[in-house]
């Protein structure tokens, strides 16, 4: 397990609030992952004290703290197993900056700092599965972390993608974090009516109009998709930074992401931990 050898500053406009802000990580010798914000006067808090929700991407919340954008960040510290750190937020959202986790990780593994602390992993060792309309989420039991996504959008370039792979941390910097985030033109005036992607710009998004990606070429040819598993993975970390288990996921979102995290949380009979 690892935290990071000095302090790591990333800066940069939020996708949604369109603001500068800076996000400053710090060394840890917890063995967790701690949050405050700059200049709180109370003490640091741990992730998993945290209470979470989907607003456009996952926001945590505790006592007043709220920090939005977190995904891309938390599956770059799972997937490294850097698994001790403070974060101090500096506004309101993490910074998009390219729109995946390549910068995350260019970073992150150059501090990286091996601590000499065990991550537990929870294992799944009941199936379960959550279904909204169209859309659903499943866990089950497997002898490594594996995830299979599926997407479909009415759309000429992305129609139904489905991908699976094994989460390991060669896997996830070759193959996941570089994939970006993606909107259409079509729905950029009611997301902003909504105070969502305030901060989406060409250099940090996959803009697609009807026919086109208009900000071409693609990192991947199932980019789309890639970044759905970035997500997913950022939003399991909010539980747990190691599994074994198998996930899957169809034409879900944070939102049922989150429905599925909180359901494990509550349900211990489907997990066991060492």
């Amino acid at each position: 397990m690892f935290t990071i050898s000095k302090e790591i500053v990333f800066e940069g406009p939020g996708v949604h609030t369109g603001t500068t802000t800076r996000l400053h990580l710090y060394p840890s010798g917890e063995g967790k992952i701690l949050l405050n914000s700059v200049n709180s006067p109370s003490p640091p808090f741990s992730l998993a004290d945290c209470e979470f929700e989907a607003r456009g991407g996952t926001v945590l919340k505790k006592n007043g703290f709220s920090l939005r954008t977190v995904e891309h960040l938390l599956a770059t510290l799972a997937a490294l197993k850097i698994t001790s750190l403070l974060i101090v937020g500096e506004g309101s959202e993490v910074p998009i900056l390219d729109g995946s986790a390549r910068h995350f990780v260019e970073k992150l593994i150059a501090e990286r700092s091996p601590i000499f602390k065990r991550e537990k992993t929870y294992k799944i060792v009941k199936p379960l599965e959550i279904q909204e309309t169209l859309a659903w989420v499943k866990a089950e039991p497997a002898e490594n972390w594996e995830i299979e996504y599926g997407i479909d959008y009415d759309h000429p370039l992305i129609g139904e993608q489905i991908l699976e792979i094994r989460v390991t941390e060669e896997v996830f910097i070759e193959q996941v974090a570089p994939a970006r985030t993606f909107g259409f033109l079509r729905d950029v005036e009611e997301l902003r009516k909504r105070g969502l992607a305030k901060g989406s710009s060409l250099e940090n998004t996959i803009v697609l109009d009807d026919a086109k990606i208009v900000n071409p070429p693609l990192r991947f040819p199932d980019e789309f998709v890639r970044h759905k598993i970035l997500d997913f993975i950022g939003d399991l970390a909010l539980m747990a930074r190691s599994w074994q288990g198998r996930f899957s996921a169809y034409r879900a979102g944070h939102s049922l992401h989150q429905k599925l995290v909180k359901f494990l949380k509550s349900h211990q009979d489907c997990w066991s931990c060492d």
